[in-house]
């Protein structure tokens, strides 16, 4: 069932491929997490309220940004500490689990005020499961997301702070896992609103729909197909050219789904998509398209970790009508004692904008340790160094950063 419920929120996340996320997120939680969930001793435990169980924690994290306006000259550094708290309540009766969850990432820069962000997430989960591998769910969400300053697209005016972006939106779904077939349908609607209004031009809407039927001739993994639509409307036209900007994609994959229980767990799946725009002067466009997140588990305790995307998602650069993007990231969580975790990642990332000449690679590496004190307290150090390549020189930077905090975990 753990499998399951994996796979549906995966499969929710999935829905919106090729729908571009205008932030990057922070997980809240821990290290190594593979690792963490794994050890009845450590890992976070509810507590119960009557029918109802609740997770909660917080971390304080005191950073160090080398690059914090991620400038490819002159670059300014600065100190900045962010506390983040967390809570999920759960309500279980019978075949229906509701949950809610709640969480808060709050910045404050020690010279750079302008950069002080608040961003939160609340998601309301209903889950129906008549029977194991079987699951109808309903999800809700709203975010405040704070854009990070070394995204492809981000704002290079300084002194008044990043995008601050408001996101609604929900997803429906059903899944069934058989010995052996699946099928998985979800459809998702998602509305991006930029709130400052001097960037009105970045708000849109987007709807998908999925669906992935799956066989398994009798191994550890089933065969997927996947068949996806999605669509992008935009609230205004482009800026300079009155251009309509909406777009239509149909796309699909085949692949593999790792079952339950093995060294590997996750899927991994590729094919192709068809991007039609609605204003006939911009042109039509086929492409590559790929999705995956693998799990290998060697020993007990370590974990690694293969993430992989490619295709097109809304761009807002002048001279270009999409982006096509390809992700490369691969991870390792590893007890290295039994109350020492660590984790150490590597990702690759190009950036191609469609109808201009730029393209963008960035590399980045990163490396964590953390100090079970027990179930309920741990400090922790974080470092990494990134770097961004260019057409453009006005896109390059270098940065550098380093964090050391305290997680509590109620």
């Amino acid at each position: 069932m753990r499998n399951s419920r994996f796979w549906v929120t995966l499969t929710a996340a999935c829905a919106v491929s090729g729908i571009a996320s205008p932030v990057s997120a922070q997980e809240i939680g821990s290290t190594a997490p593979a690792i963490l969930a794994k050890d009845p001793e450590y890992r976070q435990s509810q507590i119960r309220v009557g029918p109802f169980t609740l997770k909660a924690g917080a971390e304080a994290e005191g950073e160090y940004n080398s690059n914090v306006f991620a400038e490819p000259a002159a670059a300014r550094s600065d100190f900045i500490a962010r506390i983040r708290p967390y809570a999920e309540i759960e309500h279980a009766a019978g075949s229906f689990t509701t949950s809610l969850s709640g969480k808060l990432d709050a910045r404050r820069y020690a010279d750079f005020t302008s950069e002080n962000a608040e961003a939160y997430n609340a998601t309301l989960t209903t889950r129906f499961s008549p029977r194991e591998g079987e699951a109808l769910f309903l999800t809700g969400s709203i975010d405040r997301a704070i854009e990070d300053r070394g995204d492809p697209e981000a704002r290079r005016v300084q002194g008044i702070g990043p995008r601050i972006y408001r996101i609604a939106g929900g997803s429906a779904g059903y899944t069934r896992q058989g010995s052996r077939f699946l099928i998985e349908a979800v459809g998702d609607a998602r509305n991006v609103n930029a709130l400052d209004p001097i960037d009105d031009d970045r708000d849109y809407s987007s709807y998908s729909a999925r669906l992935t039927v799956g066989y398994r001739p009798g191994g550890p993994f089933y065969f997927t197909g996947t068949g996806y639509y999605n669509r992008l409307n935009f609230r205004l036209p482009e800026a300079v050219t009155n251009v309509d900007r909406d777009v239509s994609t149909i796309g699909g994959m085949v692949g593999i789904r790792f079952a339950d229980g093995g060294l590997i767990s996750g899927g991994v799946s590729a094919g192709i998509f068809r991007l039609k725009a609605d204003d006939d002067l911009r042109p039509h466009r086929t492409g590559f398209s790929m999705q995956g997140l693998l799990t290998y588990r060697p020993r007990e305790r370590t974990a690694l970790n293969l993430n992989l995307f490619s295709g097109d998602v809304a761009s807002f650069r002048a001279g270009g009508s999409t982006r096509n993007e390809t992700r490369i990231g691969l991870s390792v969580d590893q007890e290295i004692r039994h109350n020492l975790l660590g984790s150490a990642e590597v990702g690759w990332e190009r950036t191609k904008f469609v109808g201009s000449n730029v393209r963008q690679d960035r590399v980045r590496v990163s490396g964590g340790l953390e100090y079970l004190v027990n179930r309920r307290l741990s400090v922790f150090g974080r470092a990494s160094y990134g770097t961004r390549s260019s057409d453009d020189p006005l896109d390059e930077y270098n940065r550098f950063q380093a964090g050391l905090g305290v997680r509590v975990r109620l």
